[in-house]
Parts: C-alpha cells; sequence; structure tokens
C-alpha cells in the first residue's frame, strides 16, 4: 500500500476517522484524569493521625470497619521526653537543672511521677541515693523514658519496652484521649501482664513479648 502524499485524496470511510478521533479523545481524556489523580494524592495534606486498632484487632490485623474508622494521635517516647510542660494531669515530669547535654540524662532528674507503685514488678527500681544499705527505690516515669545503657544504675530496658509504655500512659491520660483504642487501665494492665507471666496476652492464645508489644505501641504513635 502507497503513502499518502498532499496530492493523493485520503479515501478512508468517515466512520473509521471517527473511531480513530473518538480512541484518540479518549486516551488524552483518560491520561488527563490520571494526573488530576496524581497532582490530588500529591497534594493531601499529611494527617497527624493514623486508623489505629485495639490490641485484640490487631493480632488478626483487619483495619476493616464499619462507620468512621478509629484514628490515634500519639506521641511517641522522644516527644514526651522533650515536651514536659505537655505532661497531662496527674502525672508529673519532675525537673532538671542544666541544659540538653544534662537533662537527656535520666539521673539528673528529680522527684516527678514514681513508675512504681503505678506499675507493678520491680524493673525500674534502683539504689538511687547510692547508698548500698537502703532499700531501692522507683525510678520516675521521666526518669524511664531518659533511661540508655549508660546509667548508673545498671538498669536494662528491654525493647524500650518501659519507655513505650509510660508514652503510652501519657497518650492515653490527655484529654481527649489521643489513642481511643487504649485507656490508662488498659496500658498498665498490658505492663502488669508482662511482668507476671512474661508475655502479654492481646487474645487467647496469643503471646506479645516486650518486641512486638512495643511493635504494637508505635502504631498508636504516629507522631
Amino acid at each position: 500500500m502507497s503513502d499518502l502524499t498532499p496530492d493523493t485524496p485520503n479515501n478512508t470511510p468517515a466512520t473509521a476517522q471517527d473511531e480513530t478521533i473518538d480512541q484518540s479523545r479518549r486516551k488524552l481524556a483518560g491520561a488527563a484524569l490520571g494526573v488530576s489523580v496524581v497532582f490530588t494524592l500529591a497534594s493531601r495534606p499529611v494527617l497527624a493521625a493514623d486508623q489505629c486498632m485495639s490490641p485484640s484487632a490487631a493480632v488478626s490485623g483487619n483495619l476493616s470497619q464499619h462507620g468512621t474508622p478509629t484514628l490515634c494521635s500519639g506521641r511517641t517516647p522522644g516527644y514526651w521526653k522533650t515536651h514536659p510542660e505537655s505532661w497531662p494531669s496527674p502525672y508529673l515530669p519532675g525537673s532538671c537543672n542544666g541544659g540538653q547535654n544534662i537533662c537527656n540524662q535520666a539521673q539528673n532528674w528529680k522527684n516527678g511521677t514514681l513508675f512504681h507503685p503505678l506499675f507493678s514488678g520491680t524493673q525500674f527500681m534502683a539504689d538511687l541515693d547510692g547508698n548500698p544499705g537502703t532499700p531501692k527505690t522507683s525510678l520516675s516515669l521521666m526518669q524511664v523514658l531518659m533511661l540508655n545503657s549508660n546509667n548508673p544504675w545498671g538498669l536494662t530496658d528491654p525493647d524500650n519496652l518501659g519507655a513505650h509504655i509510660v508514652a503510652a500512659l501519657l497518650n492515653a491520660s490527655v484529654i481527649p484521649s489521643l489513642t481511643p483504642v487504649l485507656s490508662a487501665t488498659d496500658v498498665i494492665n498490658m505492663w502488669n501482664e508482662w511482668v507476671s507471666k512474661g508475655y502479654f496476652e492481646p487474645t487467647v492464645n496469643v503471646q506479645w513479648n516486650s518486641a512486638q508489644i512495643v511493635d504494637y505501641l508505635k502504631t498508636t504513635m504516629p507522631v
């Protein structure tokens, strides 16, 4: 078949021409729609809350639910360490006199709400006054948040569970709660069960170790 030239008439049937034009228009419209969708998604604001689930619901991993989804906007341990002025009542961060290099160390924080007896166990009990002859006393919530491997008491926080439990407690105690799927009582019971059993059971026959508890709590702390 020879190519068309300016002097050669185009004898393509009108119907075929119409179909070609219609298909071209559809392609252009589809491309335009795709660009529109991309720009729409790119321009969506970053939300300060993420969909979250209760521990038992998290086992199934099913985010679908009827009605308005539950959103969590909990703060991380890092946030609560650096925003003592935002701590909700009745919890007190205590005080630290010094600059950032001083106040990022657990031993330099004084007073504040104690971890025990609010939580059970002896995980964060230490000889805080440096006198071996006196009974061990509890670290404060802020000291648990600040605890690192260089602490003078030789304490450990497996998987940073203590720090995340403290953050979860503060998140649940803000009014209105930053974590509607977890109350302060839920958080305390989660820790107490882990201390007594060595695991937390979100549902029957499912046992979470410290790392798994932390992984769950992080889903409630997108901020």
